[in-house]
């Protein structure tokens, strides 16, 4: 059985789309993925995977969405696929059209967070809505949902069938993600880090992941606590709307802030590094169910992140961390604070992410929850086309 996994970027694809192609391929399914094969995709077909490239825009230019779904139609068409699985919002619209168009007898796509979200304007808000509804009911045929809040919402307002809406949750290797695996003092000894308290960023340099209220609250941060230390993790990618130059943005602080804050860039090394925060911070603007928190809480991590979607379903306060409201520098830092200046509440909120994590979020059951919907397909297929007695 062949499947085609489509997303908007190759980056997407290595960092967070790989564990379901292995486990895919495992199963005996015959894998192919589609996105903006960039470097990164490259290295990823090198690897032995097959990579098709379709340069899928993040913009509202309709030519640019058209030509590309002539493409994706004609790839689908060429190689007969039977599942089409499809992530990110825009390259999920263009996809979901494509395969309807080619005949493709499942069309899957995963939410990995709506894209209008609760701090949208109303006008936005209603026609980005109006599009996953529209899309959801006549160009697919499963959701899953990552978010528990949008599942729950996508059946409240009939986007489809109840039982062609699966809530997945997400998930991180514990394999990988073990604090038992690494040395603390090694991890910060590579870093140059000695007893400072580390607070720790990872995620795309974007503005809507409260890059500049993290700084902000970084520099109100050190007024309390002298000798903090500021980890960020991270880089824009291809395609991205919203990337800012955060070099530029910590040179215009005041000395004593930016020599405290470290950028790391892209790293692969992320559970060494965990290894050696004392708080994993997220503030973004927009999420759906953010991995890197789930990454923190399996290194058993104390979180603080932003009081939206998602957040809401990994952070639980006065159990495993604290939420601050969004795009608000001093209620961050005040969050911030609250856990740092308590050694205590870093103990035993590091080790409830922890338990949280093992009970909750370990990818073996998120990928189970998906890999039961397309064997059962591939089951129905293969009773459809035995020959008759």
């Amino acid at each position: 059985m062949k499947v085609l996994q489509i997303t908007n970027v190759s980056f997407t694809v290595k960092k967070f789309l790989l564990p379901l192609v292995n486990e895919m391929i495992e199963q005996k399914y015959d894998v192919h993925i589609a996105c903006y094969k960039d470097e990164t995709g490259y290295e990823i077909e090198k690897d032995g995977y097959i990579v098709h490239h379709i340069p899928f825009q993040r913009n509202l230019n309709v030519f640019s969405h058209l030509k590309s779904m002539v493409a994706l139609v004609k790839l689908i068409r060429k190689e007969r696929f039977d599942i089409v699985h499809s992530h990110t919002p825009v390259a999920s619209l263009v996809a979901r059209v494509s395969a309807r168009l080619a005949n493709v007898p499942l069309i899957v796509y995963t939410a990995h967070g709506f894209y209008f979200h609760e701090n949208m304007k109303p006008i936005p808000y209603k026609i980005i809505y109006l599009l996953e509804k529209i899309w959801a009911k006549y160009f697919t045929d499963k959701l899953f949902f990552q978010s528990k809040e949008d599942y729950e919402l996508a059946v409240e307002k009939g986007f489809q069938k109840p039982a062609n809406l699966i809530h997945i949750n997400n998930g991180v290797s514990g394999d990988r993600f073990d604090p038992e695996l690494y040395s603390r003092v090694k991890s910060r000894e590579s870093l140059s880090i000695t007893n400072e308290k580390v607070i720790m960023f990872v995620g795309r340099l974007v503005r809507e992941k409260g890059i500049v209220e993290l700084i902000e609250a970084f520099h109100l941060v050190l007024k309390e606590i002298k000798d903090a230390t500021l980890l960020i993790v991270g880089d824009s990618v291809t395609g991205d709307r919203d990337g800012m130059n955060v070099e530029q943005l910590i040179q215009s602080m005041p000395i004593e802030t930016k020599e405290r804050i470290q950028l790391l860039g892209m790293r692969e090394d992320i559970p060494e590094l965990l290894c050696a925060a004392d708080l994993f911070v997220l503030p973004s603007y927009r999420e759906g169910l953010p991995r890197s928190i789930i990454e923190a809480m399996a290194m058993g991590k104390p979180i603080v992140a932003t009081d939206i979607r998602g957040c809401r379903e990994e952070v639980f306060p006065d159990v495993n961390g604290y939420l601050c409201k969004a795009k608000d520098s001093n209620s961050l830092a005040n969050a911030i604070l609250k856990i740092m200046k308590d050694e205590s509440n870093l103990k035993r909120f590091g080790e409830n992410s922890r338990k949280l994590f093992l009970e909750e979020f370990n990818e073996i059951v998120v990928l189970e929850r998906q890999m039961k919907v397309f064997n059962e397909f591939r089951e129905e297929r293969s009773i459809t086309k035995r020959p008759r007695k």
